[in-house]
């Protein structure tokens, strides 16, 4: 079956709530959701993003970095 699936998301970001945090996990669920990854297949273990963000940048941003990572590190190895 084509798709993504995502075992576990562990987000740390510091001086979020555990509320924000959650809302920030949706929004990278969802990002992921929306772009999919056609014809894509395999099995990737373990992905890391480390991103620096300024005291400005907003969960949106936040979660859209976090999604384009993740499929350019998921587009390198399938």
């Amino acid at each position: 079956m084509p798709g993504l699936s995502i075992d576990r998301l562990t987000l740390q970001v510091p001086g979020y709530s555990e509320a924000e945090g959650r809302r920030l996990a949706l929004a990278v669920a969802d990002g992921l959701a929306a772009a999919g990854l056609p014809g894509a297949t395999g099995d990737v273990s373990t992905l890391r993003v480390d991103l620096t963000a300024g005291a400005g940048a907003g969960s949106d941003w936040l979660a859209g970095q976090i999604v384009a990572e993740i499929l350019r590190q998921l587009e390198r190895s399938v």
